[in-house]
């Protein structure tokens, strides 16, 4: 089997078969994560966008550039074993910013997710138990926001609004219920209030409930009371770390 093979796999830095002539497609643990065709599993049902789906923590094109925060987010995953732990102290939620677009923020929050995924999945092979087939979800807010345009504007067909509408609400499902979440790009400053009031809820069931959860943002943490509103703005900072990214743009780097 060629080095391609262990390449499409986010087990392929654990597994010491990786790369050599007994990794192959009809590897269990692949097909677990990855599904049959590579493109399904639990890797999919994390919702990553697909440009980020393979990023790990390891191979991360963001990591050379930005070693202060890797220096935290290596830390940070470390306590992702706990989640097995139901005495283990809570584990912290992180906020990812940076005024400049194109740091690398929403690259290292794939890579942290996928560490999530994997460490779920190992950690509920060494328990004997079975693995939830949604344990991290990733919802890109701005593209959340497009889907709850297109059911509240008139003149919309009503079975594209449905469709909308259905995804919508699926999608905010998944990122409440999940055990670990990314909630990309969160500083949207033109939404509506009913959308608005969609996304504050969302987020208040995860603080509410201790999920560890990775924002990323445009904006500094003090800049969503801008967005939310005070109470929720002090439940977000709670038990959440900010990690700053610096730097200008690294648009083109990512592998």
């Amino acid at each position: 089997m060629t080095n391609d093979h262990a390449k499409r796999c986010l087990l392929a830095q654990q597994c010491k078969l990786a790369g050599t002539d007994a990794c192959k497609p009809t590897c269990q643990h692949f097909i677990q994560l990855h599904g049959m065709s590579g493109t399904g599993g639990r890797a999919a049902a994390a919702g990553v966008p697909t440009d980020y789906a393979k990023v790990t923590m390891t191979n991360s094109p963001a990591r050379a550039s930005q070693p202060k925060a890797y220096s935290a987010l290596d830390a940070y995953v470390k306590t992702f074993e706990r989640q097995f732990d139901e005495d283990a102290s809570r584990i912290k939620s992180l906020y990812l910013w940076s005024a400049s677009p194109g740091t690398g923020k929403t690259t290292s929050a794939a890579a942290a997710l996928n560490a999530w995924l994997t460490a779920h999945y190992l950690g509920s092979l060494k328990r004997d138990r079975k693995a939830l087939q949604q344990p991290a979800y990733w919802l890109d807010v701005n593209e959340l926001q497009t889907l709850y345009n297109k059911f509240n504007r008139s003149g919309i067909a009503r079975e594209v609004a449905e469709k909308s509408s259905k995804e919508y609400y699926r999608r905010l499902a998944s990122a409440e219920e999940a055990p670990f979440a990314v909630y990309d790009d969160i500083g949207v400053r033109s939404a509506t209030e009913g959308y608005r009031a969609d996304l504050h809820s969302s987020i208040n069931a995860r603080v509410a409930s201790a999920k560890p959860t990775i924002y990323t943002s445009n904006l500094a943490m003090e800049e969503l009371t801008h967005i939310f509103d005070a109470r929720l703005y002090d439940r977000i900072r709670d038990m959440c770390a900010p990690i700053h990214f610096e730097g200008e743009s690294k648009r083109g780097m990512r592998r």
